[in-house]
């Protein structure tokens, strides 16, 4: 049970600066807990400034754009004594500032606090005693959300947006999911289509061609009645790995590597063969895959990924190996 009250929260920010920090590669989830976070600062009359590590992704920047949230890229930590890190408990995930960061946090002139919905492990940077973690939640929006004692429309207008972006347009999601969708939808004096023109993904030519070249390449077999399927990319795993659940998969595994860079694997399981077996991607799957590896992963039950210096071609067999000892 996380000791963070709003009140607490922000007496722990007054005199300070303070950064509200998206994972790498910044999504509308991320961004938009980020954005409700601001909001509310400012409204409590605390400055706070939006960063990113190094990319933000193209809804993520149109979010930015059309709702006037201005955003720094490789922000300077020492400029900060206190960040609120959002959709992100782990190291990797800060990109190119994982270095500065640990140095910063270890030597105490950084405090962080998280805001997440993903099982945090043993290297995690905030365990549920020092951040806001709640892995039952859908978005990170959703916590922020339910984590707030007051929000305006906009608040309620953009954690619309992170529970649509997060959960697939609802491919998962209980009754809190839904009661919160829709209480937030009301109170934001928006409709669902406004809503809607915020996830909407025009699909790159590059994106198009790595979900072609994930399912060309796809390796598929049954285990008992479980189909999984497993594929390597250089790019876009996560984005594949979706995309072949699209495609009839229970499971799907992509890895890949790019050059001179760690290991990727990205895994996503069905929602109803996830119900039906209870299994979880990250307790299943990637900590067995960890505990013979090392590496670092992170992710909840249904989306996950790992990092490290294996093959590929290695960390698939593995996978297959272990979903057997699991599912056979």
């Amino acid at each position: 049970m996380s000791k963070f009250t709003p009140k607490k929260l922000t007496s722990l920010c007054k005199q300070k600066n303070v950064l509200l920090l998206c994972h790498d590669n910044a999504d509308l989830d991320s961004f938009a807990s980020a954005a409700m976070m601001q909001r509310y600062l400012k409204k409590n009359k605390i400055k706070s400034s939006i960063g990113v590590p190094c990319h933000i992704n193209e809804q993520a920047l149109h979010f930015a754009l059309e709702e006037k949230i201005s955003f720094s890229v490789h922000p300077n930590l020492e400029e900060y004594d206190l960040v609120l890190l959002f959709d992100l408990n782990g190291f990797e995930q800060i990109g190119h500032l994982r270095e500065k960061f640990t140095q910063l946090v270890k030597s105490k002139r950084l405090k962080a606090i998280v805001f997440d919905h993903h099982v945090p492990e043993k290297d995690s940077i905030c365990d549920y005693g020092s951040g806001v973690i709640n892995e039952n939640a859908a978005s990170t929006t959703q916590i922020v959300y339910n984590f707030l004692d007051t929000l305006d429309n906009k608040m309620f207008f953009w954690n619309c947006i992170g529970l649509v972006e997060d959960t697939g347009h609802f491919l998962v999601g209980d009754e809190s999911t839904f009661s919160d969708f829709a209480t937030s939808l009301k109170s934001s004096k928006k409709t669902y289509a406004q809503v809607l023109s915020f996830t909407k993904h025009k699909l790159p030519d590059d994106e198009r061609m790595a979900f072609l070249k994930a399912a060309q390449r796809a390796n598929i077999q049954k285990i008992g009645e479980v189909i999984v399927v497993t594929s390597e990319l250089s790019f876009y795993q996560g984005a594949a790995a979706t995309k072949l659940l699209d495609f009839g998969a229970h499971i799907a595994l992509v890895a890949g590597q790019e050059k001179g860079e760690l290991t990727t694997l990205s895994a996503r399981a069905e929602t109803e063969f996830k119900e039906k077996y209870k299994f979880n991607l990250v307790k299943d799957l990637l900590v067995p895959l960890h505990k013979k590896f090392g590496g670092e992963l992170g992710g909840h039950s249904g989306a996950a990924q790992w990092k490290g210096k294996v093959q590929p071609s290695l960390i698939l067999q593995t996978c297959i190996s272990i979903l057997k000892r699991k599912l056979s």
